[in-house]
This record gives C-alpha cells, sequence and structure tokens, in this order.
C-alpha cells in the first residue's frame, strides 16, 4: 500500500531551469548543459593547482595486499537501491556476488599498485538539482550530487577501514564529524553544558562560530596528501593518491546530445565515505595551527571548557572575552 500510494504521488520530473551570464533562460537542453558544466568547472577545476599523479615511484607490491574479505565487507557496507555512476554497476551486483568475484576484484585492485596500471574508476556523473527554497534560474542555486563508480566507492571503504585508527588518533576531541559513535547530539550537548555553565559559575561566554563556503570544494590535493603523509602508511597513502587523480566530472541533462566531461582538481570528490574524512583531517591540520596562536586560559575554570566545538566544516570557538574574539577573527 505505502509503495502504491508512494508510486501515485511521485511528481514527474521538470527539467532545470538556468539562466546564462545574460539572465536568459536556456531552453535547449544542451544549452542547459553548458551553463551548468561552465558553472560547476570553476569550481572544481583551478588553474592553480597542481594535477595529481596516479602513481609515484616505481611499480611494486603493496606491503599489505588488499584481501578478499576486506573486499567482501567494503561490498557488504555499500547501500541497496543507490543509482550507479559511469559504471552502470549496481551495489547489489557486487554486494550479492560470489566468493570468486571477491577473489578477482582484489587482485584486480592489487595489480594495479603493483603495476601502475590505471582502472579509470574515478569518473564520476554530476545531476545538478535545485536547492529547497531557492529561486530557480542562477546555477549557483543548484546543488551537485556526484555519481561514482561503484568499484570506487568500494576501493574508498578499503582505505577508509584501514586509515580508522590514524585518523582517531589524529583529530582531537572537539571533532565530532564523521566519525564512529559521533553525531551532532555531542555538539548539541557540549554546548548545552557551557549554557549550564554559565550559569552555575555566573560567567560570560563567547561563541564565534565560522561558516565555511563550499568547504569540501576548496581542499588543496597536494597539500591533503602532504599531510596525509605523517598520518597514514605507504600503502594507504599510495590509494588515497590513485583516489585523488583523474576524477573526471561528466554533467548529465535530460535531454541533453552533447557531452562537456571536465577535470577536477580541487576538492575532495563527492558521493564516498572517505571524501568527508579527509575533509575533516584537512581541518584539523588547520585547526592545530590555529589553537597555539589563541589567547590562553587563565583560570582554573577556563582551562577545563573545551575551546572549539566541530562538527565537519562547522567549527565554534570558545571564549571569555571580547578580545579573544578579535583574535580569532584574524
Amino acid at each position: 500500500m505505502f509503495k502504491a500510494v508512494k508510486e501515485l504521488n511521485k511528481k514527474q520530473q521538470e527539467n532545470l531551469k538556468v539562466e546564462d551570464t545574460n539572465g536568459k533562460l536556456a531552453i535547449n537542453p544542451n544549452d542547459t548543459l553548458n551553463i551548468i558544466a561552465s558553472f560547476f568547472k570553476e569550481k572544481f577545476q583551478t588553474e592553480t593547482a597542481t594535477e595529481i599523479e596516479a602513481f609515484t615511484g616505481s611499480p611494486r607490491k603493496l606491503h599489505q595486499p588488499i584481501t578478499k574479505e576486506e573486499v567482501k565487507k567494503s561490498f557488504d557496507n555499500l547501500n541497496n537501491n543507490r543509482a550507479p555512476g559511469e559504471d552502470g554497476i549496481h551495489a547489489e551486483l557486487l554486494k550479492y556476488g560470489t566468493q570468486e568475484l571477491n577473489e578477482q576484484i582484489a587482485k584486480i585492485l592489487n595489480q594495479t599498485f603493483e603495476r601502475h596500471e590505471n582502472l579509470d574508476i574515478n569518473a564520476g556523473e554530476l545531476i545538478a538539482i535545485p536547492k529547497p527554497g531557492k529561486p530557480k534560474g542562477p546555477p549557483k542555486n543548484l546543488r551537485p550530487i556526484t555519481l561514482l563508480n561503484t568499484l570506487r566507492k568500494a576501493l574508498s571503504k578499503i582505505v577508509l577501514e584501514r586509515i580508522r585508527p590514524h585518523v582517531e588518533q589524529y583529530l582531537s576531541h572537539s571533532q565530532s564529524g564523521f566519525r564512529p559513535n559521533r553525531s551532532t547530539s555531542d555538539v548539541a550537548w557540549t554546548h548545552k553544558w557551557l549554557a549550564a555553565k554559565v550559569n552555575i559559575e555566573n560567567i560570560a561566554i563567547k561563541i564565534a562560530g565560522i561558516d565555511m563556503s563550499a568547504a569540501f570544494d576548496t581542499i588543496n590535493r597536494e597539500t591533503l596528501l602532504k599531510i596525509l603523509k605523517d598520518i597514514v602508511n605507504e600503502d594507504e597513502h599510495r590509494i588515497i593518491r590513485f583516489l585523488l587523480s583523474n576524477t573526471i566530472i561528466d554533467t548529465k541533462i535530460i535531454g541533453a546530445t552533447e557531452k562537456k566531461p571536465f577535470f577536477s582538481n580541487v576538492g575532495t570528490p563527492q558521493g564516498d565515505s572517505l571524501s568527508p574524512v579527509l575533509f575533516t583531517i584537512y581541518l584539523e591540520h588547520a585547526l592545530k595551527e590555529v589553537r597555539p596562536v589563541l589567547p590562553k586560559p587563565s583560570t582554573p575554570l577556563e582551562k577545563v571548557l573545551p575551546r572549539d566545538i566541530a562538527y565537519a566544516d562547522d567549527v565554534d570557538f570558545v571564549a571569555f572575552q571580547d578580545i579573544d574574539i578579535e583574535e580569532v577573527k584574524t
């Protein structure tokens, strides 16, 4: 019954309405494709960024080869009923495959790094959808959804599982985003705890929140790889480098017959479970440089209170004087 009601209430998908730089509405699907592809190309590609090579050094085996058990676990963690990427492979086809499939996939992945063979799995299909409550027309009011190849998602889960202990050790306790057994509840509880301290201790607390615009899309990949060298081992670093290389985005529009693929060389590729974790590492590196230059706590109470509260790219700095807030801003 619920499925029937859902089908009956399903609205037919409308063609996107976008405007060109002159404010004119595009009618032809190919024109719409060109406008959207050009807009997001400016966001995901920059001339100042260095193109990441998929492999460095001579071809060599991984010190810890990818096992069929790791492949099976990554497949099991893929979500059902998800649109596939350019490869057209649905997660269910891998998830419910045979043991032989897991063995063959593990063999292919290991040979990729042993022989420096590119699998061409880093292309993504960009689907633009209107942001709720935003005027239709300006491309900036579109939200990009990237559909990645299923095998790439699985490889991302494998390396994420491997680096998780290193990441947990590197991140500070203030970061609650994309971590096991952590959520926005931790952030809300911390703020409630601070409010209680204010009432009990009769003190004033200043909070300066920073809201980063398109934070995930501004990461310098070369800098990220340099940061990761001190956190993960060689195998993990090689796999992450591979996943950050040769990332191609192909915009898809209903009715469009043209293609406008472009290389993306900034940010962490959207659509897999590894990308947000890489961002938290990148942000943590910046916070580790900021914290030492902030004003030091002057009372015993200030020393036990958290100085920053973070969830992914949302960070609140806790201060006790207006001058401290000015230090945060600078």
